[in-house]
């Protein structure tokens, strides 16, 4: 069996996943196509990066994941189609600058151009159709993957929000909400325990004070804000059984302030 997933921005109105699905299992035989999500925002690879890190790296070798985000190849940008094999799993995206924010570290990948695969259109307006699948059915043939371009040493660098963390405060940016309006920040708990020391920590919201970090949504009353560690170890903030992001007009690149005290103060 195959397996090939799916992660875009094309959201659920249209035909693109279907006859993505269908080429796919048209030409791949086996085939089992797996649905990460097509809820993106459209062209937010910021988005796109953090799910692809977190729900894709620790699926079995030989994987083939699909990824369509801001895909258009060439233009003013002249970004390249590329595959990307890490750890016996294979990525087929775009150099945009997604990429870089998923797999940091060069030593661990392998990254070929891909300019030797045929697309079946002379249009690239639908690269996950006319080129991705294409590439797929050639790595489940157990084509040598050489052949399907030149290996390139770098990936387009993309900015990332990074905490600020001085000796009163922390400034953190939302650069993720999910379906629930849990919002993450752009810190990890280690990032947040090691800017934090002994001191005390208030985060205000509206007429809310958080002090502490909750285990659980449930140690706080329904409706009532907490912060606490997401399954991706960033820091979160959520309400028990409620809309944070809604609730306290979150969005992509909303700026949190952290104050910090000193135990005695």
């Amino acid at each position: 069996m195959q397996l090939v997933t799916l992660t875009t921005d094309w959201g659920y109105s249209d035909h693109y996943i279907g006859v993505v699905k269908s080429k796919l299992y048209r030409t791949i035989k086996d085939c089992q196509v797996v649905d990460i999500t097509h809820s993106i925002e459209k062209y937010n690879m910021m988005e796109g990066a953090f799910v692809v890190r977190n729900a894709c790296l620790e699926f079995p070798k030989g994987t083939i994941h699909i990824i369509d985000i801001d895909c258009n190849e060439g233009g003013m940008n002249d970004y390249k189609h590329v595959l990307i094999v890490y750890n016996e799993q294979y990525f087929i995206c775009t150099n945009n600058g997604m990429p870089s924010l998923i797999f940091e570290d060069l030593e661990q990948i392998k990254i070929i151009n891909i300019t030797k695969v045929l697309q079946d259109s002379s249009f690239y307006t639908f690269p996950a159709l006319d080129l991705f699948c294409n590439v797929a059915t050639l790595i489940s043939d157990k084509t040598d993957i050489n052949e399907f371009g030149e290996q390139e040493t770098e990936l387009v660098k993309r900015n990332i929000f990074t905490p600020t963390i001085y000796s009163d405060l922390m400034l953190c940016t939302v650069f993720h909400i999910d379906s629930y309006g849990n919002v993450f920040l752009n810190i990890t708990i280690n990032e947040f325990q090691k800017g934090l020391g002994k001191k005390n920590f208030s985060i205000k919201m509206d007429r809310y004070n958080i002090t502490k970090i909750s285990s659980s949504y449930d140690n706080v009353k329904e409706n009532n804000p907490l912060l606490t560690v997401a399954s991706t170890g960033h820091m979160q903030i959520a309400i028990n059984k409620a809309n944070a992001s809604e609730l306290f007009g979150l969005k992509y690149g909303s700026q949190i302030t952290i104050q910090l005290k000193d135990e005695k103060q």
